[in-house]
């Protein structure tokens, strides 16, 4: 017997109720996708806290050790995703 054949004797179950799959979608599903959320923007915001304030205690060091401070850059170049 080849493969195709014994597929073909296999139970395929019942498809559940539109119902019933929705709340079990939303049971599964939406805890793990908000957790999923909180965490990457805890991450990414930590990341981007951490640059912005590297970039203050730089111009702090700058400031003290040439007495002037560093000229403005207009903007950070954005992280890598």
């Amino acid at each position: 017997m080849d493969l195709l054949e014994q597929l073909g004797d296999v139970a395929v179950p019942e498809v559940p109720a539109a119902r019933e799959f929705t709340a079990a979608v939303r049971r599964k599903l939406h805890p793990r996708l908000l957790a999923l959320h909180v965490a990457e923007f805890a991450v990414g915001a930590t990341v981007w806290g951490a640059r912005h304030m590297l970039v203050a205690l730089f111009a702090a060091v700058v400031f003290t050790v040439t007495g002037s401070w560093p000229r403005a850059v207009k903007r950070l170049p954005p992280l890598a995703n």
